[in-house]
């Protein structure tokens, strides 16, 4: 019989060679599936070569690695038992932040690596049209007073109010353009690229601070949310900046250290910050607030400013509770349970939406565990579960696994309330897990430097060609929609508006930035509207009725009352928006 280590690597090289083989089966009709348009043309089919050649190449490496795992079971562990003991003498040898001295390379390259990721979100910030949740962001910012804002415009919804108030602000002061709107979230995008590239000095070395970094500067996901007028790219920014802080008071704990009013004072900041910017970040604050209190559980004396820290941010909270309770009982019908894969589709929105690049890190986090298997067990690193809780390795894990599994859970057993977005507090913990598994290969800085420069590279051709992300339309183009009416509105005179969307004003808005004095009249698409519909043609008789929904289909019956009773003129389908044009039969010998 093999001894113990060759068989766990032979068994660990079995599983990713038939995880490979996998992928290589499951990929291309998955790939080609998500690249049909809507009439049902493949869109780039070179894509779809190239996909084939990786999937075959998959395939061939799936087989080797299969093989190799069969013939010389010790091989896996052999090199990872190299990796291991590496990796040891690097953790004993780390310097922690604060006595680090960052080499003017390092300073250079973060400052290239922000600019870039800068320019990233900056550029054609007012590209896209804002689509329904960025202008419900307005709508509800837009109100005459701070009252109304929490009164009017959040209390009915289920969001805390932070991002609202500072979107009326930003409204009041200084405009309420695409660009405007979503200039906060492009500044939020932009500091997250330092602040990761801190937490990760903090957790391991500059060279998993400036690969995090660059993760977050170039991927699909932060850029997205950047670029939209929603909490989402500041609710990354600031579980950043908690996480962070959070870390430091732990660590402080742990040794014995006394705690920094800075490092106190700017968890408290931030935390009441995160909890009033979005309920994913109070569920955030709550986790770390249970692993602290079950971490020092049994040491009484740092019970006590762990207990005060957490006092003072629920204090800050109470004036907030009442709403909180109202939210919190109310149900969420749009969003669907999550299913056995949800946590693949979770990683493929954290990564370019791309089911090869899953597949990578999945198999370099399976690389870096493995790597941890062998520390803990062989070498003996982690003498007590204390040294092994406090790992960064396990600490990120930690943070993507645990608020994932409790939402999928919560999701299962009651209400749904699972959203890969809602999901970005964990986006930090994927990207500095990559940059930990990278660097687990201990390249020399010239080497880790190529690799990271085409990793970067890749993720930028996937963004700009095959994502098309700046160059295609990715929201619902309610602007073009409503500029088309007004374009010929000019022509179709003595006309009636009707709109389909959850708010009329999401088109009164584009009627206004068009400089037209025209606005929605009614807001109808069931068949209930039927009636309200008919009234308004009967009273004011117009000799062309315009139709245009938003982000909402219009009930069958409806659309059916439309062709029965008009007489349709023309249709104009936009990305998640479509309008009809159609004459009043009273006027039908007129066309």
């Amino acid at each position: 019989m093999l001894p113990t280590w060759p068989r766990i690597s032979a068994f660990a090289g079995i599983i990713i060679a038939i995880f490979m083989i996998l992928v290589s089966i499951y990929f291309t009709p998955h790939f080609i599936k998500s690249h049909i348009s809507p009439d049902g043309i493949i869109e780039k089919s070179e894509t779809i070569l190239i996909i084939n050649g990786c999937r075959l190449l998959t395939a061939i490496i799936g087989i080797l690695t299969l093989l190799l795992s069969i013939i010389r079971p010790n091989f896996f562990y052999s090199v990872t038992n190299v990796l291991a003991q590496r990796s040891l003498k690097e953790r004993t040898e780390q310097i922690t932040l604060g006595k680090s001295h960052f080499s003017n390379k390092v300073i250079s390259l973060l400052c290239c690596i922000i600019i870039l990721g800068s320019l990233l979100r900056f550029y054609g910030l007012d590209n896209q049209s804002l689509w329904n949740d960025e202008l419900a962001s307005q709508f509800k910012s837009n109100q005459t007073n701070l009252s109304e804002v929490i009164n009017i415009g959040v209390r009915h919804d289920v969001h805390p109010p932070g991002y609202h108030i500072l979107l009326y602000f930003v409204e009041k002061y200084i405009g309420d353009s695409e660009s405007v709107l979503r200039l906060p979230s492009a500044i939020s995008g932009a500091l997250s690229i330092f602040i990761i590239f801190l937490l990760g000095v903090r957790l391991y070395s500059y060279k998993e601070g400036l690969i995090a970094s660059m993760l977050i500067a170039v991927s699909w996901c932060p850029i997205f949310y950047s670029q939209e007028a929603r909490s989402y790219s500041l609710l990354l920014l600031f579980s950043l900046l908690a996480t962070y802080f959070w870390i430091v008071l732990i660590k402080a704990l742990d040794e014995e250290s006394k705690l920094s009013c800075y490092s106190t004072v700017g968890y408290i900041i931030f935390s009441i910050i995160l909890c009033y910017l979005h309920y994913f970040g109070l569920y955030l604050i709550g986790l770390q607030g249970l692993a602290t209190l079950l971490f020092f559980i049994l040491k009484r004396k740092k019970l006590i400013p762990i207990i005060l820290v957490y006092f003072i941010i629920v204090i800050f909270y109470v004036p907030w509770l009442p709403i909180f309770w109202e939210h919190l009982h109310k149900a969420t019908i749009h969003i669907t349970q999550p299913t056995t894969v949800t946590f693949i589709h979770y990683l493929k929105f954290l990564f370019n939406r791309s089911f090869v690049l899953v597949s990578i890190v999945l198999i370099l986090f399976f690389l870096l565990f493995y790597v941890n298997l062998i520390i803990f067990i062989k070498l003996r690193k982690y003498r007590t579960t204390r040294a092994l809780v406090l790992s960064a390795d396990l600490f990120l894990l930690l943070w993507l696994v645990i608020p994932f599994a409790g939402v999928f859970i919560e999701s299962i057993l009651s209400v749904s309330v699972f959203t890969t977005r809602n999901l970005i507090i964990s986006l930090p913990a994927a990207y500095l897990l990559l940059s930990r598994s990278m660097t687990q290969f201990h390249f020399s800085s010239r080497k880790l430097a190529t690799v990271s420069i085409v990793i970067a590279c890749f993720l930028l051709f996937h963004l700009i060609y095959v994502m098309n992300y700046y160059s295609k339309a990715h929201k619902g183009q309610f602007r073009e929609a409503v500029s088309y009416i007004v374009e010929k509105d000019r022509v179709y005179k003595d006309s009636l508006i009707v709109g389909w969307a959850w708010n009329k004003s999401f088109f009164d808005y584009y009627f206004q930035r068009n400089c037209s004095n025209r606005r929605v009249d009614i807001l109808a698409g069931r068949e209930n509207d039927i009636s309200l519909l008919a009234n308004a043609i009967r009273l004011k008789s117009p000799k062309y009725i315009w139709y245009v929904s938003g982000h909402r289909v219009p009930d069958i019956g409806f659309i059916n009352f439309l062709n029965k009773e008009l007489a349709l003129v023309v249709q104009k389908q936009f990305v998640g928006a479509k309008v009809w044009l159609f004459k009043n039969k009273v006027f039908y010998e007129d066309i």
